[in-house]
């Protein structure tokens, strides 16, 4: 496993490197040292709100399965998965998360909270990428092809919700070592109380997430003088965080980078300055979450 994930986090590098050496690196550097600092502080300060979002949205999901965290907790607890996060190919270390507050958590229904946590996730980033594919979807036929992709994605993610049970008992029948985990699991989704509103709730909440994610990104751009729209950024930005999860790198290092820039220039912004706005978003995050989550991500080790 060790081995596996330093590929992974070389291959990513290696992407990074070539995305320097294709686009410029004196430019891309040059671009990143002309940032303005008051916008990057306020990019900070975005992030932050957008952690207190999501944070709220797992308290709830938390509450529909009978237990109770303190908003202090459950934001430290957020930050530390995301650390783990970042290391981890397909951002599996969020499941981490429960690790760092049993001590106020059941293990098992803290599990499930994060499943349910991470299949509201999916599940609106590929809702506001089909709208954001069929709002330009006129201007390339390809795209028409992606938005279905992205449908038959969406009704494959929304019936593997609708049964569950059935997965369930394909996980259980796997292994003896599954069973445990998947009757917790079971248990722990029985208890939902009212789990359609629980689910529309967390979309909605999601959803504004993602609506500070793209001012993060604009306010970014921005400090480098450059203008994005925001409705743009929050239709398509979650097709671009989409790539961290395909399991080539950690966290999708190089990947997501890439795939940003090539969104920024799309609406003009030059491929060194688009790459320039996603490293510093990369820095930007990945060290809000250790400052802020390094606490409690020391409980999952």
């Amino acid at each position: 496993m060790y081995w596996r994930n330093a590929a992974r986090l070389t291959f990513g590098l290696l992407l990074i490197a070539a995305l320097l050496y294709t686009f410029d690196p004196a430019a891309i550097f040059s671009t990143v040292l002309s940032a303005r600092p008051l916008y990057l502080v306020l990019a900070v300060a975005v992030y932050s709100i957008t952690f207190l979002i999501l944070s709220v949205r797992w308290r709830n999901i938390l509450h529909a399965l009978d237990q109770d965290l303190p908003l202090s907790d459950a934001y430290q607890a957020f930050a530390g998965g995301m650390i783990l996060s970042d290391l981890t190919p397909g951002r599996i270390g969020v499941l981490s998360r429960p690790l760092m507050v049993r001590d106020k958590v059941t293990l098992n229904r803290g599990l499930a909270s994060v499943v349910i946590d991470r299949y509201v996730d999916l599940l609106t980033t590929f809702i506001l990428g089909l709208c954001g594919m069929l709002f330009i979807a006129n201007r390339d036929a390809y795209l028409v092809l992606a938005s279905s992709a992205i449908l038959i994605i969406i009704i494959s993610t929304s019936l593997l919700w609708l049964r569950r049970y059935s997965v369930l008992g394909v996980l259980r029948s796997r292994s003896s070592r599954f069973m445990g985990i998947a009757n917790a699991l079971e248990d722990a989704i029985c208890c939902i109380r009212r789990p359609k509103r629980l689910m529309a709730r967390s979309v909605l909440i999601t959803m504004l997430a993602w609506i500070t994610h793209a001012l993060r990104i604009a306010i970014i751009a921005r400090s480098v003088g450059y203008e994005v729209p925001l409705p743009m950024l929050i239709l398509m930005l979650p097709l671009v965080n989409a790539l961290s999860l395909v399991p080539v790198t950690v966290s999708g290092l190089g990947l997501v980078e890439g795939g940003l820039a090539a969104l920024l220039t799309s609406v003009g912004v030059p491929a060194a300055a688009g790459i320039s706005i996603a490293l510093m978003d990369r820095a930007i995050t990945m060290a809000f979450h250790v400052l802020v989550g390094m606490r409690a991500a020391t409980k999952a080790l």
